[in-house]
């Protein structure tokens, strides 16, 4: 006795082969637009820092190509002065730390910590002798 499927039954099995696909496929789209907005995201996070880092070198060109720039690092790195100027330079005084003696090595006086395999050790085997 051959059993066959009748008509229902093979619309049914149809209709869910088809939502299943159908499920399918729109849960693939669902993460493929999620990676899309997130890859959107990075990039305009990404392009503010550029436009942020590229108005800060459009200022440093402004200030480098003015006159004032220029005779400020002259007298900042080069001690140029100009004429009928007296020059004032601060004796560098040693930083505190230099003065100070060397710190002795610490010393941990605290028992090494245990971890949990130490302690399944001894859950098993019992306590170690020393």
């Amino acid at each position: 006795m051959v059993k066959s499927l009748s008509l229902t039954q093979f619309i049914v099995i149809i209709v869910i082969a088809m939502t299943l696909i159908f499920a399918w496929d729109f849960g693939r789209r669902i993460l493929e637009t999620v990676q899309l907005v997130r890859t959107l995201q990075l990039a305009d996070q990404r392009l503010t820092q550029v436009e942020a880092a590229n108005a800060q070198l459009l200022t440093l060109k402004q200030d480098v190509t003015s006159d004032e720039w220029l005779e400020k690092q002259a007298r900042v790195r080069l001690r140029y002065t100009k004429e009928g100027e007296t020059v004032f330079i601060p004796v560098a005084a040693l930083p505190a730390s230099a003065v100070t003696a060397p710190a002795a090595p610490a010393v941990n006086l605290s028992p090494p910590e245990r971890t949990i395999w130490d302690d399944l050790v001894e859950a098993l085997f019992g306590p170690m002798q020393r």
